[in-house]
């Protein structure tokens, strides 16, 4: 029998597709499954990982730190950390040094270099300007009140209601209060100058660091009596090492100081180059503390506000020098008079002796 060529030119006859299986629930339960067990993880997790209260133990180098120093209650003003190291008793017999560290460096910084002036005969000291290393965030200035956040929450008969009964128009803005911060350079120089009194620090030997120069400078000018010599070490007015700017950022800032290799990297590619992970963890953990960020935030942000990491890289050739620093301030202060009496009684031998030589020098006639 001879094929219809019709059905030979359209193939063989295809079977009829079967429609899809609706999904059953065993199949949709796996996936249901592990998208809740996903949620309920992040759910558990990111409070601690996100919140700014958290509070994680402090590295046991900071610890010891912490522990040798003291937390000074001033009033009024900010409270300040400070590290006191001293001599052998009755080994003393010069004028104690006073560092005041720069930028997100803190009293931790230069603990070798406080034991090294200390094992010289020196009472050597560091003072965390506020909000700086161990010292705690000072607190928020007063914020405004908003006209429109009252209407809402008053009512917007509270205007008419209030000015029928006092004749005056509220939410009048009064004129603009001087702007008040602890992390400005003549604050920070009170704050100091009230640490060395608590601290009965008489008068010192100034060294600075880094951005510490305007407060520095801001001490010196309101107690000239206090400091007797000034020494800088790597000082600046506008540009700190550490790169500040990184913290006021959302993402990067909060990513900075919880990824310990980002930290260490950024430390030493802006800081000290040849910076452990330890000292590098100590210093993370510092800025970790409640408000910590913000506040080397702000204090860098009154200072500079560039943002390119090419100006910070400067400073990678910086190394640990602290038996170097010590003994050059150890010499320079041996250089000097041990008392304000025999400093004044050089200041008058000199002036006799000039006065001396221009009497020889012109003979009465």
């Amino acid at each position: 029998m001879a094929a219809d060529p019709a059905a030979a030119a359209q193939g063989p006859e295809r079977e009829p597709l079967s429609p899809p299986r609706p999904l059953s629930i065993v199949s949709a339960l796996p996936f249901w499954f592990y998208l809740t067990a996903t949620v309920s993880l992040l759910a558990l997790l990111l409070p601690h990982l996100l919140s700014p209260h958290a509070s994680p133990p402090l590295p046991p180098l900071l610890c010891r730190h912490l522990s040798d120093g003291c937390l000074l209650k001033l009033h009024p003003g900010p409270d300040l950390f400070a590290l006191t190291s001293r001599p052998a008793a009755n080994s003393a017999h010069h004028h104690p040094v006073l560092v005041l560290p720069g930028l997100a460096a803190g009293s931790f910084s230069f603990r070798c270099l406080l034991s090294s002036l200390s094992s010289r005969g020196l009472v050597a000291a560091a003072i965390d300007l506020p909000g700086q290393g161990l010292s705690p965030p000072p607190p928020a200035p007063p914020t405004r009140t908003n006209p429109l956040r009252e209407i809402m929450d008053r009512g917007i008969f509270h205007a008419f209601e209030h000015l029928v009964e006092t004749g005056e128009v509220p939410f009048q803005e009064g004129a603009p209060k001087a702007s008040h911060s602890f992390y400005a350079a003549a604050e920070a120089a009170v704050a100091a100058a009230h640490t060395m009194d608590a601290l009965g620090l008489g008068p010192v030997h100034l060294v600075i660091h880094d951005s510490a120069l305007a407060a520095g400078a801001a001490l010196v000018s309101a107690n000239p009596a206090a400091v007797l010599s000034v020494t800088l070490i790597d000082t600046t007015a506008t540009l700190p090492a550490f790169p500040s700017a990184v913290l006021g950022v959302p993402v990067l800032g909060r990513l900075v100081l919880w990824v310990p290799a980002l930290f260490k990297g950024l430390m030493r590619l802006c800081c000290v180059r040849g910076m452990d992970a330890q000292e590098a963890d100590a210093h993370r953990a510092a800025m970790r503390g409640e408000g910590k960020r913000d506040a080397v935030f702000e204090a860098g942000k009154a200072m500079n506000q560039s943002f390119d990491l090419r100006e910070w890289r400067s400073s990678t050739e910086k190394v640990d020098a602290c038996e170097e620093i010590s003994k050059l301030i150890s010499e320079f202060v041996a250089l000097l008079p041990t008392t304000a009496t025999e400093y004044g009684s050089q200041n008058i031998d000199q002036s006799s002796d000039k006065s001396t030589e221009a009497h020889s020098d012109h003979p009465a006639s």
